[in-house]
């Protein structure tokens, strides 16, 4: 039972502001004054004084809080997957200053590099699709509930959930 205490507790400590695990979606959340103040004033906690948390208790505060995602000034991420017929480059731009600019993109490349098809997507785009999967597929009309799981299916024909370890 013990072991399950720290990622419960972990699930816990994120889902107060985002979702069990780091980044739920392609762009991290844009967060209500209220809740940004609290991030705020819990960065402030962090460092004052700046060593207050050593090596590993610095870590453990990442990991379990995720404040390295949440309610941030700026983040960029940049992953990049080579596969047979070339790579997939996944970027993501947020400023909480400048919500209009916010941006997912997927770039793929062919093996010499040439771009070969580039897309890019609002917040608003990333937010209906994130909210098409998040809501109960029972409270949806025939049509769309038949439209969600075409799409599922889509998805997990080219990425098959993982078989849980135990």
């Amino acid at each position: 039972m013990k072991r399950l205490a720290l990622p419960g507790l972990a699930c816990a400590l994120a889902l107060a502001v985002a979702g069990c695990g780091p980044m739920q979606a392609p762009l991290p959340e844009r967060l209500d004054d209220q809740t940004q103040k609290k991030v705020d004033d819990g960065w402030a906690r962090a460092f004052t004084p700046p060593g207050r948390f050593d090596h590993q208790g610095l870590l453990d505060l990442m990991v379990l809080a995720q404040p390295y995602q949440l309610g941030v000034d700026a983040l960029t991420f940049r992953s990049e997957k080579r596969f047979a017929g070339g790579a997939a480059v996944m970027e993501v731009r947020y400023d909480r200053a400048r919500p209009a600019d916010d941006l997912f993109s997927v770039t793929v490349t062919d093996p010499a590099g040439k771009v070969i098809r580039a897309e890019r997507y609002t917040r608003a785009e990333v937010r209906a699709a994130v909210e098409a999967f998040r809501t109960n597929p029972t409270d949806d009309g025939a049509d769309r509930r038949a439209d969600r799981e075409a799409r599922e299916r889509r998805v997990l024909e080219v990425f098959p959930p993982a078989e849980k370890e135990e």
